[in-house]
């Protein structure tokens, strides 16, 4: 879908459907939009990234765009391969084509996840693996910026009271472009008080920055300073 509206398709979009969720059109003007027309919680992160940064799940490469224009040292990391395309025909700088967690003797100063980015975890499980996975990739007194929704504030309670131990923020979305259906994935949408809860088991504590009338919100989550002198 980014290859073909990079090469001037403008109404190109993929369908995304969830068996929990009312989803919408991703669209291809979104994926590849300027920084003056990014939401207010993008536009922060964005300020208060520092050090030598890495845009995980970068998509089409708009933040890390937006930072390597402003001067800063950033890594563009994404799974897919048509994305990495399109970010090396952008001229971003440096693209990695890999899983946040096969990532091996790199440390950055900022780990940043937007477009509900701490979703590609998958799972509460996953996002336990998260929290002990980013003590190896953060440098000392490094930050995670990201985003994420609390779905409880968008449903009424009887659509997200749990079944058996699911947590109602775990979800499986399958996408759709012309006649070419994508296998199903998981992804996670996180409360900030389980957030909260999941980082505090690890030693990091999380700062909500802002937050939105859907129940989007921005958090930073850094090491807590006893757990930074004493990882073990």
């Amino acid at each position: 879908m980014m290859i073909d509206y990079l090469n001037g398709e403008r109404d190109a979009g993929v369908t995304v459907q969830s068996d929990t969720l009312d989803m919408w059109e991703m669209t291809g003007a979104t994926m590849f939009r300027s920084f003056s027309i990014m939401n207010r919680i993008e536009r922060k992160a964005l300020s208060l990234c520092t050090g030598k940064i890495l845009d995980i799940g970068a998509g089409a490469g708009s933040h890390t765009l937006y930072l390597q224009n402003r001067g800063e040292t950033v890594d563009a990391l994404d799974l897919s391969p048509g994305s990495v395309r399109v970010m090396k025909k952008r001229k971003v700088r440096t693209v990695i084509h890999n899983n946040l967690f096969a990532l091996k003797e790199r440390q950055y100063d900022t780990l940043l996840m937007l477009m509900n980015g701490i979703g590609v975890v998958g799972s509460l499980d996953g996002l336990n693996l998260f929290f002990q996975f980013i003590k190896t990739l953060l440098t000392p007194g490094g930050q995670v910026l990201m985003d994420s929704t609390d779905l409880a504030l968008l449903y009424e309670p009887d659509m997200i009271e749990p079944s058996g131990s699911e947590y109602y923020g775990e979800t499986e979305f399958t996408m759709t472009y012309k006649q070419i259906t994508g296998d199903p994935f998981q992804w996670l949408y996180v409360d900030f008080q389980t957030l909260c809860r999941q980082g505090a088991f690890h030693g990091f504590e999380c700062e909500k920055l802002l937050t939105d009338r859907y129940g989007k919100y921005l958090a930073r989550i850094r090491l807590t300073s006893s757990s930074q002198r004493d990882p073990g």
